[in-house]
């Protein structure tokens, strides 16, 4: 690995790592490992697990990002692009405006997980009978499910506003949740395996960003390949959007940011650095979410949003250079 790529390595870890420290209230270093204490209990109870969870939410809407950019040879696609994270919000929000299901339950996460279940298979299905222009038609069909779900939504939110609390309307604009070490296992048990599924799947991926007729030359099925990657990624962006919401940018701007940056050759590069910089990503954004205006925690979706949309011109203002 080039010299290059380690201090990315070294400098995204020492940012994941300093921001452990930060925090509304300071924490002591005499009392790190002190059990009882008040600054073990902030590290290891709530920061800590908080740090891990952020981690994964990070690297994996950006490992995401590259993942829809390959796969649909669009520099524009990011994890909320074909309506399945619109379809899990509005589970989510109805059955809590129309059942009273509160948000981050079990059941709530049914209904996401049931929403997002039937957009999935309405994308597979287009994707089984798009034909030639099947990626284009993908696209716009996710595009065109994410504004009809998302104006249902609306929709419930203007005539149900009474029922829905206001922790819903933090978690709709993307919100981490205070988790403990065990909601984490669970977490990574889910998303680790599916992310290291769409690791080992680059080679098709790459073999599918020059063209269907090439992949299949080199011995892949388009079609099929497609299809396992959109419902991988669809459960795996199902179990981020019911804990956080809708995050913005992390899954647009990372993968723009490794490519502008270290110009990898491959998905799997791509994919490993995006992730990398992903967790670091929205670990800064996660404590700046809490440190700016105490004891307020702002959105962590409005704090990516704030640094990744001018970050996103930057890059694209460095592109027309």
């Amino acid at each position: 690995m080039s010299y290059k790529r380690w201090l990315w390595v070294l400098g995204s870890l020492s940012l994941i790592v300093l921001c452990l420290s930060l925090g509304a209230e300071p924490i002591k270093a005499s009392e790190m490992f002190l059990k009882g204490s008040a600054s073990y209990r902030i590290l290891w109870e709530l920061r800590l697990p908080r740090l891990l969870f952020v981690v994964l939410v990070g690297g994996a809407l950006a490992q995401l990002g590259g993942t829809y950019q390959i796969l649909f040879r669009n520099p524009l696609a990011e994890p909320y692009i074909l309506g399945v994270s619109s379809a899990v919000v509005l589970g989510v929000v109805a059955g809590e405006a129309l059942f009273h299901v509160p948000v981050l339950s079990t059941a709530s996460a049914g209904l996401g997980f049931l929403c997002a279940g039937l957009a999935t298979t309405l994308l597979v299905f287009i994707s089984l009978h798009a034909g030639s222009r099947q990626v284009e038609r993908i696209v716009l069909f996710g595009m065109g499910l994410n504004f009809v779900l998302s104006s249902i939504l609306f929709l419930i939110l203007s005539f149900y506003n009474q029922h829905i609390g206001g922790g819903s309307l933090r978690w709709l604009f993307g919100h981490v949740p205070w988790i403990s070490f065990s909601g984490v296992a669970v977490l990574y048990a889910l998303c680790l395996p599916l992310l290291g599924i769409l690791y080992v799947l680059g080679r098709p991926l790459d073999a599918i960003s020059l063209g269907d007729g090439v992949a299949r030359t080199l011995g892949f099925s388009p079609n099929r390949q497609r299809i396992w990657i959109l419902i991988l990624s669809s459960v795996l962006l199902c179990a981020l959007v019911t804990y956080t919401g809708a995050i913005g940018f992390v899954g647009l701007v990372v993968p723009h940011a490794v490519r502008l940056a270290l110009r990898p050759s491959g998905s799997r590069t791509l994919f490993a650095f995006s992730f990398l910089l992903g967790a670091a990503f929205l670990v800064v954004s996660d404590s700046l979410s809490r440190i700016l205006l105490p004891p307020f925690e702002l959105p962590i979706g409005i704090v990516t949003t704030l640094i990744g949309g001018p970050a996103f011109l930057l890059l694209l203002w460095r592109r027309v250079q």
